[in-house]
């Protein structure tokens, strides 16, 4: 592609929606090249062409410094070409993939910088719609930056590089509105970007790891794992908010960041609705419209009511105001604005002392209790126990010898059967050291088992542990029950 004087060196990477090249610019610097290309009709490529260009003018208007920005648009026969800044850090992918889990400072200093690129863009009406950790770029200064607004859409332009009727996004970072084939808004992005920080501090995103097609399942019905007590109290109290199931209970990018709160008013990061709610859904995106509906209204006069000042951020006033405001109260998850004291066993944002919310109660607070269980347990017979917090793993053991019965006839076995809380999926992993034998689920009270065989090797002696989890979203303080029988 030597016409606009750009040379290409060789190919980065290839996806779901064409080819990234690196090359050189005409001023020598290094660029990324993303080929798109175009299939259809002679005017259906040309239509799509257009679409491309007039989304590419809204991305090329985002200017913040996490943001790649879209230097250039290119025609290439029946491909479109858009050129963007050569990043050489790699992507937070590769390097969690790589070297592991990230400091949780770093997580924290990344999550500043997203967030308020994030708001940046949704100041502008711009939702990303798929921001992933392989969409997450390091410069070679170590600085991360968000890139492929290639499938994002602005409030103003009508259609956008793909068809609203597809489902768009990864199944491992969507929001759960978004994989039930809803339009993207700003708080799609803000929970897709918590799934990447909580990637980027764990490994694993919050709907664990499976197929692609069991991700997408778990997104739409929202079987969110809850950020792991191992993360430091701070960035768990930061991430768990992000990741809500309920859209309207996300903070903005902006007020997550530390911000406003959201409103157009203040400068925050409402974003529009940008295509219609799935079919069938007529009262829900009624309920919708109706909401931003009343926050426009809001805006509107708080509009009159305070003068705001021409700053990129919107939310200065004019030079030589003597306006006197008072700071807005931010409603918390578990402390709406006018209630004194955080609702039980919560800090007001996230549960504490162990405690989890089981009912979706924010009145409430966290009522379900952990059953006081020291891990691991003996387990002779049987047992009774709970799974609270929802990341709560209880563990058991116990040994297993031979016997003179089963000695000579390596006929021996040992099961142990999990009989999980009513409503919920539990799971039974059994090991013999490290090493797992086994696992098995049970789904809504059916017995799940796990059986270990002997082996006829002279004088058998193991030690077993039974771990049981919670799957999913699975969230039932009533008691399950594990047993063992059988011998060696």
């Amino acid at each position: 592609m030597t016409d606009r004087g750009y040379q290409v060196v060789r190919l980065l990477g290839r996806g779901g929606m064409g080819v990234v090249e690196l090359a050189t610019g005409p001023d020598g610097r290094p660029v990324a090249l993303k080929r798109l290309p175009l299939h259809g009709s002679a005017g259906e490529i040309e239509e799509a062409r257009r679409r491309i260009r007039r989304e590419a003018d809204v991305l090329a208007s985002l200017d913040h410094p996490g943001i790649v920005r879209l230097l250039d648009v290119l025609d290439d026969g029946d491909d479109i070409v858009l050129v963007m800044p050569y990043l050489a850090g790699g992507s937070l992918h590769d390097r969690v993939s790589t070297s592991g889990p990230l400091h949780p400072d770093e997580v924290s200093a990344i999550a500043d910088r997203l967030l308020d690129a994030l708001a940046a863009a949704h100041r502008q009406g711009v939702v990303h719609r798929d921001v992933k950790p392989a969409n997450v770029l390091f410069g070679a200064d170590g600085e991360p930056h968000l890139v492929d607004f290639g499938v994002a859409v602005s409030r103003d332009v009508t259609m956008g590089l793909t068809a609203t009727a597809m489902v768009l996004g990864t199944p491992g970072f969507m929001a759960p509105e978004q994989a039930q084939g809803h339009a993207a808004t700003a708080a799609s992005d803000v929970f897709s970007l918590g799934a990447t920080l909580a990637y980027a501090a764990t490994g694993v995103g919050p709907f664990g790891v499976a197929d692609p097609r069991v991700l997408m399942w778990r997104a739409a019905t929202g079987r969110i794992e809850k950020v792991p007590r191992t993360l430091p109290p701070d960035l768990r109290r930061r991430l768990q908010p992000l990741l809500e199931r309920n859209p309207a209970a996300r903070p903005t990018a902006a007020a997550a960041r530390g911000g406003t709160s959201g409103s157009v008013a203040d400068g925050g990061t409402l974003a529009l609705p940008v295509a219609p709610a799935v079919a069938g859904d007529r009262r829900q995106a009624m309920g919708v419209l109706a909401v931003v509906a009343a926050l426009v209204a809001v805006a509107a006069i708080v509009a009159v009511m305070v003068r705001l000042g021409d700053d990129d951020d919107g939310g200065a006033f004019a030079a030589g105001s003597t306006t006197t405001t008072t700071a807005a109260c931010e409603p918390l998850p578990y402390q709406p604005c006018g209630q004194e004291q955080p609702a039980p066993f919560t800090d007001g944002r996230v549960c504490i002392e162990a405690h989890d919310d089981y009912d979706r109660d924010p009145a409430n607070g966290c009522e379900a209790a952990p059953d006081g269980q020291v891990d691991p347990v003996q387990l002779d017979e049987s047992a009774e126990a709970t799974l609270v917090p929802r990341d709560d793993v209880d563990t058991y053991r116990f040994n297993v010898s031979d016997t003179i019965q089963f000695l000579f006839l390596c006929e021996g076995k040992v099961t142990v059967t999990l009989q999980g809380a009513p409503g919920t999926e539990q799971k039974l992993v059994v090991k013999v050291g490290e090493d797992v034998v086994d696992e098995a689920v049970s789904t809504d009270g059916s017995p799940a088992s796990v059986t270990i065989k002997e082996s006829c090797l002279p004088d058998e002696h193991y030690e077993v542990i039974a771990e049981v989890t919670s799957v999913g979203d699975s969230r039932v303080d009533q008691p399950y029950t594990i047993t063992r029988e059988g011998t060696f």
